[in-house]
């Protein structure tokens, strides 16, 4: 497949820093900072085999608004390339989420900071307003599951031998174009390199490395601050009943089920926008008023 998508070449890499965030974790660090800047950060966190080119709309949106954006390629992804032999203890959720936390930590340069999570991202999301709950004002959370403990896959298409997945390499980023994508054709939107951007053996690490016990309901439940969640109505990934199950869990939260699938960032990026944008001017009262219509009430299913 001929890709269709041309970045800018200096559009994202003006702002972009290779910085070791903890010992021989060497990753891509994307900062920028709007000259009317508001005084608030926004922290990024894209999916696994991702890239934090997946938020590239909500980027240059937010900027627009005067928001300073702080993201990262995670280890092993886009640039973050991993040059030692891979091995699954570097892939592990714990490596990740002490990566999630560095980065926060160097960049949170006051209380007024934002995050906001995308698929296996939303779960790093969790942690860190969690672990840092004093520093962040709100949190969204898009396509990320239900309130359940993380288990590794060990029986899937990544349980293949790795010369093989990497031979079919092609027809697996047909199928996630074909998946995640309600958009056609969705390489307007994506490179394949952007779509996929991880070697075979490292996204076999990470899936394998999809460990976390502690992230059940009762985690969940103590997340205080305002969250907004968002799941596609296609979403072959993250279902409604588990985004619908998060909801009630969360203590102040609001669920939004946009006509899409997996990729709301990327693929109905117009939509996921208006309604980050509503979330973060307006206060909690507010937000809910405004989308009254759109917004799936705690309890209710339809």
């Amino acid at each position: 497949m001929q890709n269709k998508v041309t970045p800018a070449a200096d559009e994202y890499t003006t702002y972009e820093k290779h910085e070791e965030i903890r010992k021989r974790r060497k990753i891509v660090i994307y900062e920028r900072c709007p000259d009317d800047h508001n005084n608030t950060t926004i922290f990024f966190y894209h999916g696994a085999g991702g890239t934090y080119r997946h938020f590239k709309f909500q980027i240059k949106h937010l900027l627009k608004l005067g928001y300073r954006i702080v993201t990262c390629d995670m280890f092993g992804h886009g640039k973050s390339r991993c040059n030692a032999q891979p091995e699954t203890h570097m892939f592990s959720f714990d490596q990740y989420c002490y990566d999630g936390l560095s980065l926060f930590d160097k960049f949170s340069v006051n209380t007024n900071n934002i995050l906001i999570g995308h698929s296996y991202g939303t779960s790093l999301c969790s942690v860190i307003c969690t672990e840092r709950r004093a520093k962040v004002q709100k949190v969204v959370l898009i396509s990320g599951g239900g309130p359940y403990a993380l288990s590794p896959e060990t029986f899937s298409l990544f349980s293949l031998p790795t010369p093989i997945l990497s031979c079919i390499r092609p027809l697996i980023l047909k199928i996630f174009r074909d998946v995640c994508f309600r958009t056609s054709p969705s390489s307007t939107l994506l490179s394949d390199s952007e779509l996929l951007s991880i070697e075979m053996p490292c996204l076999q690490h990470v899936m394998r490395g999809q460990k976390w016990d502690e992230g059940d309901e009762a985690y969940h439940a103590l997340i205080s601050c305002p969250v907004l969640l968002m799941v596609g109505k296609h979403d072959k990934f993250s279902s409604i009943t588990d985004e619908v199950s998060m909801n009630n869990v969360l203590p102040r939260s609001v669920l939004h089920v946009l006509e899409g699938g997996h990729m709301l960032p990327v693929d109905k990026s117009h939509e996921v926008n208006d309604i980050i944008t509503s979330f973060l001017i307006n206060d909690w009262d507010t937000h809910l008023k405004v989308n009254e219509a759109t917004i799936r009430k705690k309890g209710k299913r339809k």
